[in-house]
């Protein structure tokens, strides 16, 4: 549903877009016009600036699109389950992301590296960082 001023439901998009184009056509203009050393950069930044406004454009295009709710329902999820062969998909997929996330786990330690590394971090400096007591340094 649109607006009642007739613009839209992205207003704003719409409001910066037409700020990035006039910004950008005055800069561009005075770079063209204007006898200043630095027109070659004011003709540069007023392009950028009307490029920039784009981005505005796109955004108040793609926000102002709509799409029938029937359209809608079968992209997003909210159609009912198609029944068996989906819920066969569905755990196939499942036992699939198990099995790889389960060949990707990091593998248990055993104890005695699990040993050595605490004995490591006791000569480095302690436990949680603290320093160790002189007396305990080999």
């Amino acid at each position: 549903m649109a607006a009642p001023g007739g613009l839209g439901r992205c207003v704003a998009a719409f409001w910066l877009a037409l700020a990035f184009d006039a910004l950008g056509l005055a800069v561009l203009l005075a770079g063209v016009f204007a006898d200043v050393f630095f027109s070659d950069l004011l003709i540069y930044a007023g392009g950028i600036g009307i490029f920039l406004s784009l981005v505005w454009w796109v955004f108040w295009y793609a926000g102002n699109l709509e799409v029938p709710p029937e359209e809608l329902r079968d992209d997003v999820g909210l159609a009912p389950p198609k029944g068996r062969g989906d819920s066969l998909l569905r755990g196939l997929v499942h036992g699939l992301s198990l099995r790889l996330s389960s060949a990707f786990a990091p593998a248990p330690r055993p104890r005695a590296a699990a040993a050595a590394a605490d004995l490591e971090l006791q000569r480095a400096g302690g436990p949680r960082g603290r320093p160790a007591a002189p007396s305990r340094i080999c």
